[in-house]
């Protein structure tokens, strides 16, 4: 991947979801680094706060439930009343929730569904009229390895990121001003995965997943950050409907179950 300093992203808007933490913070660190106007958007208000300067002097920040389309709409009412059109996606909000099939419950199904798939769908639906005018105009969904092999108590969750990335494609054909690609995160450390194990547990844990990467290390959000980068860049402006698998090489070195 290029250094960053080959990207220049001034004048471009990029709109976030999920920026407050983990991948979609990396995401919009990245971008505000190569000059772009960051719309910095996560549910968790005091998160995006804490990192309001991460974003850059010019980002916008809004709570915004990204499952809800009442909520979606409001943040980009705003921004066609301010008419800024918007260059680039990035769709990466995201839950984690571990739930054996015969224990699903409704609600549980419902939280991931909304925000996993629903919500990226809903992104689009919103956001395609504010961007259809840009050249190169980008939608980057970040779905997950998960959406082709299984993983434990994650069925939901692996539906979810394999209907993302079947939207993925699907959209390419629908909506053919706009370049749409999907990236799909192998074991990536971010705090997402307390959800999980913590303490000692936890790092048992970051240690075993960086054992089973041929790579020898779990991924960081600066190597999704990059990845992203090129996606939304001139360098891929004929790249499209691709799906890029971003997991230090876990998903053909290891057995089909990685939980």
């Amino acid at each position: 991947m290029s250094s960053r300093a080959n990207y220049d992203f001034g004048g471009k808007t990029v709109f976030v979801t999920g920026a407050a933490s983990g991948i979609g913070l990396g995401v919009a660190r990245a971008f505000a680094d190569c000059g772009a106007t960051v719309v910095a958007t996560d549910i968790n208000e005091s998160g995006l706060e804490e990192h309001r300067q991460d974003f850059g002097r010019n980002a916008l920040l809004y709570a915004m439930d990204a499952g809800s389309e009442t909520s979606i709409r409001a943040v980009v009412d705003e921004l066609r009343s301010a008419a800024m059109p918007v260059d680039v996606l990035v769709n990466n909000a995201g839950v984690a929730r571990l739930e054996a099939i015969d224990s699903l419950s409704e609600e549980e199904m419902d939280v991931q569904w909304r925000v996993l798939l629903r919500g990226p769908m809903l992104c689009v639906k919103n956001l395609a009229p504010l961007m259809e005018a840009q050249y190169n105009a980008s939608v980057i969904n970040i779905a997950s390895i998960a959406a082709t092999i299984q993983a434990s108590r994650h069925a939901v969750y692996c539906a979810c990121k394999a209907g993302i990335t079947k939207f993925t494609q699907d959209a390419v054909k629908e909506i053919p001003a706009l370049r749409f690609n999907t990236i799909q995160p192998g074991f990536i450390d971010t705090p997402i995965l307390q959800a999980y194990a913590i303490g000692d547990e936890l790092e048992a844990m970051k240690s075993d997943f960086a054992r089973r990467t041929p790579v020898g290390r779990m991924g960081r959000t600066e190597d999704i950050a990059d990845a992203s980068l090129f996606l939304a860049s001139e360098s891929a402006s004929f790249v499209n409907g691709a799906t890029l698998k971003l997991d230090g090489g876990v998903t053909v070195a290891n057995s089909l179950e990685f939980l």
